[in-house]
């Protein structure tokens, strides 16, 4: 039996490698080039997250690719925004993963693992490479990224074993992105095609789609194109189906914008545990099961075999670590452009927040088996050790337990929800203001100047600012 100093000694030696181990959530790593964001400092941002020491390890290079082209995409540098994209979907396609790093995920915590992406996250590039080539003019680029939206959807839940299937299996707003780029470069019919796609897409789901509801204006566009190409008979059959009736408008003069808002902060990582502690005595012992979140602490009181005897070797705490997303709630809630006394409502298109805790839900139905090995690593390495020191095998129980933290990266740039609206124009110079709704203050105005040429055109606006941030 150990004597007590070296007891504490090596107690506190654990103690010394728990601390080095668990050094915060990804989110506090991030707070620096997070809050450069928060001020619409984007330059800022991006010098400051290339000193990023996390984002810099190897094992994190997807991510520092993610979320760099992210600030250079709301800096307004679409060609850096999509250099850096590129490399991330060459890193994507090749799914290498350093076998030193996967085996450390599983003897200590998956934060040490390679960084693969979440499928969202994959996904997502596409629509931001699409929006990076549409602002350069590139539209047959864009097209081309829009498309690969569904086959990446695709792809991923192929790989998936039937039952285990992602939710979040199509995307409707890449559908409708399609379509606008098919009516900005003249090609009505694939427009109609790509609307129609989006539109039965959420018919099938009764009309919402992973918290989007089917957006008024796809509605009108599904209709206007239907009867530009002639197709009468789609035009009653969806008129039936969306319950509105097609009313045919005047071609604006100076064209069309249409406007993307991209609304608050996509949720963020934390950890949620699940600890079991077997704490001895001398007749009746007690299992104890936490979980913060829950605000669970139940005790349960099991026999310990009646011999009147406890060491401190008979205790035994294990944990089991899970990810969890934490929303940002967002400073504005609605919006609505002003043109010539008219206004526009921006409509929802697409809900990234929905999409995180569904694809998360999805991820961790399928990694309990990676999840439980991980515990059986941990938990086999302390029965070895308690065959040749009791206290010490106890010891590195409460080490194992301390060390076992979960995965919490993930790109904490990506919007929480993005919003559309189409906006007629006239000839010549159009300012237009769009109105940002808030409850926390008073009302946001932003002035846009458009000049009207006859075509479609494409703008952004971005509201990365959270309600938590600003209050800190």
């Amino acid at each position: 039996m150990i004597n007590i100093k070296k007891t504490l000694r090596i107690t506190i030696l654990c103690a010394l490698l728990i601390a080095f181990c668990n050094c915060g959530s990804y989110h506090a790593k991030s707070m620096l080039f997070q809050a450069k964001v928060q001020q619409g400092d984007m330059q800022g941002a991006l010098s400051i997250i290339d000193n990023n020491k996390f984002l810099a390890k190897p094992r994190n290079q997807l991510l520092y690719l993610f979320e760099k082209g992210k600030l250079a995409y709301l800096a307004g540098d679409y060609e850096l925004s999509n250099e850096l994209f590129n490399k991330a979907d060459l890193i994507i396609e090749s799914n290498k993963k350093a076998i030193g790093n996967q085996l450390l995920g599983v003897v200590l915590n998956p934060e040490k693992e390679t960084y693969t992406g979440e499928d969202s996250e994959k996904v997502a590039i596409h629509y931001y490479k699409a929006l990076n080539y549409t602002f350069l003019g590139k539209y047959d680029d864009a097209l081309v990224e829009a498309k690969r939206v569904r086959l990446q959807l695709q792809k991923l839940n192929d790989k998936y074993p039937s039952g285990k299937k992602n939710r979040y299996k199509d995307d409707a707003f890449s559908h409708i992105v399609q379509g606008l780029l098919y009516e900005a470069s003249g090609d009505i019919n694939n427009a109609f095609i790509a609307y129609r796609n989006a539109v039965d897409l959420y018919l099938e789901n009764e009309g919402i789609y992973i918290g989007v509801h089917i957006p008024d204006q796809l509605g009108k566009d599904l209709l206007r194109t239907a009867n530009a190409m002639g197709f009468m008979d789609q035009v009653k059959h969806y008129e039936q189906l969306l319950g509105i009736t097609f009313v045919p408008q005047k071609i604006p003069e100076g064209g069309e914008a249409i406007l993307f808002w991209e609304n608050g902060l996509s949720p963020y990582k934390e950890e949620t545990y699940y600890t079991f502690t077997i704490l001895p005595g001398n007749d009746i012992g007690f299992l104890t099961i936490i979980n913060k979140d829950l605000s669970l602490n139940l005790p349960l009181p099991i026999p310990t075999g009646g011999d009147n005897h406890a060491d401190f070797s008979d205790l035994d705490i294990f944990n089991i670590a899970y990810p969890k997303y934490v929303s940002q709630p967002s400073l504005y809630h609605s919006a609505e452009v002003y043109i010539d006394s008219t206004s526009y409502q921006f409509q929802l298109a697409q809900n990234y927040e929905e999409i995180a805790f569904k694809t998360l839900r999805d991820r961790t139905l399928r990694e309990i088996g990676k999840t439980a090995l991980r515990l059986g690593t941990k938990k086999v390495s302390e029965y070895i050790v308690k065959n040749q020191n009791k206290d010490l095998g106890a010891l590195l129980g409460i080490f194992n337990a301390f060390t076992e933290s979960a995965d919490t990266r993930n790109w904490q740039s990506l919007p929480n929800k993005v919003f559309y609206t189409r906006v007629p124009l006239k000839k010549g110079e159009n300012i237009l203001s769009i109105q940002l709704n808030s409850n926390h203050e008073n009302l946001n105005f932003r002035k846009i100047k458009i000049k009207g040429t006859g075509g479609i055109q494409f703008q952004s606006i971005a509201t990365p600012e959270v309600i938590s941030a600003l209050l800190r």
